[in-house]
């Protein structure tokens, strides 16, 4: 009984319960009066249950929401709740924007431009500019920005192409970018440049842009800095500062030039006018004429071989005591022949050009002393070469202060190509003779110490080679093929079928490579390539390995890849003197001056050709007078012997002892003179080409004898046995 009345006790004050829950909610919606009346107690009554009608769940559900409204405003609007954490709308993403570098140039091409001509491209409206490029542009929009940035571009309606450069440094090779079938887009352009990186060439496809200056006031130019001239007051973009200085400079200068003339014209009427024009002058002791004391040494060493001249008129085809050069001045109108005419004749227009344009030019002065040690005079010719000049003073009058005359000049430039291969006996550490080329006839290559790269010796080789070619003079022969081809293509271009083994100086690297070209190998020849491939960072061959593929690649990288700074290095020399140009245009004049040995050799033939050989005659000089003719042909006979036996390196020590250099002169004058006593050796003037010979000979043995002691002064100078 107790149990079913405590049940009877919960049902009812749960009934109590809701009946108190339902009165509330239906007071909430009836609006609240300024005093409420006070809330009437509730009894518990039995409830009647009844099924409920629609309205009444209608109203219901809407008081509900609308309590939920007013307890959780944020969290509930009535209708469905939105789950997860997308519950707030994002703001949309900004557009990407590369700034993409961008370099304009004027005309269709495979380079990337030097240096120099950056300044002046961007002075033209062109070069190099940052052109903010959306990823979402198109190839039209694309086209837009650039013609907005540079506005020479509209002219060429679209008709260009991005190109991108190879990696390194200098002028570099351009590779086309290619473009998509609906054109270039702005997520291309920012892949190619790396993200702004890497600047984009821009190239013309058909026409040459006009690379005119523009006024700085220019639209090209009105995002640039803007400074002021201190010199002529002018606002100029601060880019172009540089430029305009120099243009700036040249005016004033200019100014100065005019202003001084007309004050020369002023003067030029005034007998009074206090002008100091005197030049010291000095009296030759031979002929007694007056020249300026500068040139009086040189003239005097002229005049003195004129009077011991024994013939009663000078030859007119003597070499001109003024240039080094045996053939007259070229007119000026046919400077540029030497791009189309042979290259013999082509190297000699060119050079002759070169000259000219010195005039102006101080003459270069190399001071020797006759009584130094080799070492001495070895370091003396490379102070002089390693000297850096301007282009225009390699192709000015070259003296030596040992002695004065052509001959001296000749010798010295002789000397200085053959110290390239024989080598200078100036010690750099590790020997006590410098080779700056080495390895075997006809395949020199670089000397790969890296002391003779550090001491820029092969910038002054690049000098030397240049300098003695401006004048003439013998040329570095005996370079191996290879080399030279990357010399002027560079060393990405070779072909590398042109490589042999010989090219490579180091027997051991050679052998070790050419194991490459068997089928078999030994242990320890295993080891020896596998050793040499570590070293060089190459791959270790295997069983499946292209052993030709890889011996084309270690002998590369062996005569080419390590000689790489070498290889630049000697280029900038030959740079320096301004004969780049004739080697890049004709390539066909490379056998001229980078010839083989055996096209250089010298043969008996060839030097008993060239000889003036002496005769018996009334008109000789006082040496002859009292000489038989067969006193003459005798002591020829001698010299014919010795010349017919000679070999090519004896007969260029001859015509090195008899003209100054090895290479072979128009006309080579013997004369038989009277001997002085046994040891009257023979001399040669070799500003005239002439060799003396004294008469006192018995027998060819005597004069081989006496000849060979005289060549060995052709290693050490004149005067010197």
């Amino acid at each position: 009984m107790d149990r079913l009345s405590d049940q009877a006790a919960s049902t009812r004050m749960l009934e109590t319960m809701a009946h108190n829950l339902l009165s509330a909610l239906a007071r909430a919606s009836v609006p609240t009066s300024t005093n409420p009346a006070p809330t009437p107690i509730l009894t518990p009554s039995p409830i009647t249950t009844s099924a409920p009608t629609p309205s009444s769940t209608a109203s219901h559900a809407s008081r509900i929401n609308n309590a939920l409204k007013r307890q959780f405003p944020g969290m509930y609007s009535g209708g469905a709740v939105n789950k997860g954490k997308a519950r707030f709308k994002t703001p949309d993403k900004p557009h990407r924007v590369t700034d993409l570098p961008v370099f304009v140039l004027p005309g269709p091409t495979t380079m990337t431009p030097k240096g120099s001509k950056e300044l002046e491209l961007a002075h033209a409206g062109l070069g190099k500019k940052v052109v903010l490029v959306p990823e979402s542009a198109k190839h039209s929009e694309i086209v837009s920005l650039m013609e907005g940035e540079f506005t020479k571009l509209r002219a060429l309606m679209g008709r260009w192409m991005f190109f991108k450069a190879t990696g390194g440094s200098g002028q570099r090779k351009l590779s086309i970018i290619p473009i998509d079938s609906d054109g270039y887009s702005g997520r291309q352009l920012r892949v190619a440049s790396n993200n702004g990186k890497n600047v984009l060439y821009l190239v013309p496809l058909q026409e040459e842009l006009e690379t005119e200056p523009l006024p700085f006031s220019s639209p090209e130019f009105s995002k640039m800095p803007k400074v002021l001239c201190n010199k002529c007051l002018e606002t100029v973009p601060l880019q172009m500062l540089t430029l305009h200085s120099e243009n700036c400079q040249t005016t004033e200068q200019t100014d100065k030039i005019i202003i001084d003339d007309n004050d020369d014209e002023d003067d030029e009427g005034d007998s009074d006018a206090d002008v100091d024009c005197t030049v010291e002058k000095g009296v030759c002791p031979i002929c007694q004429l007056e020249f300026p004391a500068t040139e009086l040494p040189h003239h005097a060493n002229i005049c003195a071989e004129r009077s011991s001249n024994t013939e009663e008129h000078m030859d007119p085809n003597l070499p001109s005591t003024s240039s080094l050069n045996t053939t007259p001045p070229l007119p000026a109108q046919t400077t540029e022949g030497w791009k189309t005419a042979a290259p013999s004749k082509a190297v000699r227009i060119f050079m002759e050009g070169l000259r000219r344009e010195a005039d102006h030019q101080q003459p270069l002065q190399l001071t020797l002393n006759a009584g130094d040690t080799d070492e001495e005079r070895d370091g003396t010719l490379i102070s002089f070469y390693k000297q850096r000049r301007e282009t225009c003073q390699w192709a000015a009058d070259f003296r030596c202060s040992i002695l004065v005359g052509v001959g001296v000049m000749r010798n010295t430039l002789s000397t200085a190509i053959s110290k390239l291969t024989r080598g200078f006996k100036k010690n750099m550490g590790n020997a006590g003779v410098t080779t700056i080329f080495e390895g075997q006839r006809e395949h020199l290559v670089p000397n790969l110490s890296a002391t003779i790269l550090e001491c820029d010796l092969f910038a002054m080789a690049g000098r030397m080679v240049g300098h003695s070619a401006i004048h003439g003079g013998p040329s570095l022969s005996g370079l191996s093929p290879t080399f030279i081809d990357a010399l002027i293509c560079g060393t990405k271009d070779i072909v590398t079928s042109k490589l042999c083994l010989e090219d490579c100086p180091e027997i051991e690297v050679r052998d070790t490579i050419s194991l490459l070209l068997k089928e078999e190998w030994t242990d320890e020849e295993s080891v020896r390539v596998a050793n040499l491939c570590t070293e060089w960072y190459f791959p270790v061959p295997t069983k499946e390995t292209n052993r030709l593929l890889l011996f084309q690649q270690l002998l590369s990288h062996a005569v080419l890849g390590r000689a790489n700074a070498q290889i630049k290095q000697f280029r900038k020399g030959i740079k320096e003197t301004g004969i780049w140009p004739l080697l890049t245009a004709r390539p066909d004049v490379l056998p001229l001056l980078f010839p083989r040995e055996k096209d250089v050799e010298l043969t008996p033939q060839m030097v008993l050709k060239l000889i003036s050989w002496p005769e018996a005659s009334a008109d000789s000089d006082e040496s002859e007078d009292e000489m038989s003719a067969s006193k003459i042909t005798l002591i020829s006979g001698f010299f014919r012997t010795f010349v017919e036996e000679a070999s090519s390196d004896v007969l260029k020590d001859l015509t090195k002892f008899w003209t100054g250099w090895e290479l072979p002169m128009q006309r080579l004058t013997l004369q038989i003179v009277k001997s002085r006593g046994r040891h009257h050796l023979p001399t040669a003037s070799t500003c005239y080409e002439r060799l003396r010979v004294p008469d006192h000979y018995k027998s060819g043995s005597e004069l081989k004898s006496d000849l060979q002691q005289c060549l060995q002064s052709v290693e050490t100078g004149f005067g010197l046995i």
